[in-house]
């Protein structure tokens, strides 16, 4: 990139060897480890980044579920087959949904 030198420098025979065909590691260190943080910066910040996205997957999963479910004693069940089987990757929004809750109360009770 121009204007940016990086700081990194392999250490051994190999890193230089894929450093010099493909820069990757030399990428990852400058555009993700390489970022200065705040000394404040602990885990309560982690977890809460881990919540707003957490909290984030649950509100578009649950309003696009929320689209295609149908609330009534005779259609509920077959709304939630009609998403497993005939919407889009419903299943796979369906098993997200899910899981990002049991993520979300994990990330909350610890």
């Amino acid at each position: 990139m121009a204007g940016h030198e990086s700081s990194y420098t392999p250490t051994n025979a190999f890193t230089k060897w894929l450093d010099s065909r493909l820069p990757i590691i030399r990428f990852a260190q400058d555009h993700a480890m390489g970022f200065p943080t705040p000394k404040n910066l602990n885990y309560w910040w982690v977890f809460g980044a881990v919540l707003a996205i957490c909290l984030a997957i649950q509100i578009i999963t649950g309003v696009i579920l929320a689209m295609h479910y149908e609330a009534s004693v005779d259609g509920a069940f077959a709304s939630v087959e009609r998403i497993m089987r005939d919407v889009p990757y419903g299943w796979l929004l369906r098993y997200i949904h899910a899981n990002g809750a049991s993520m979300f109360f994990l990330a909350v009770y610890i």
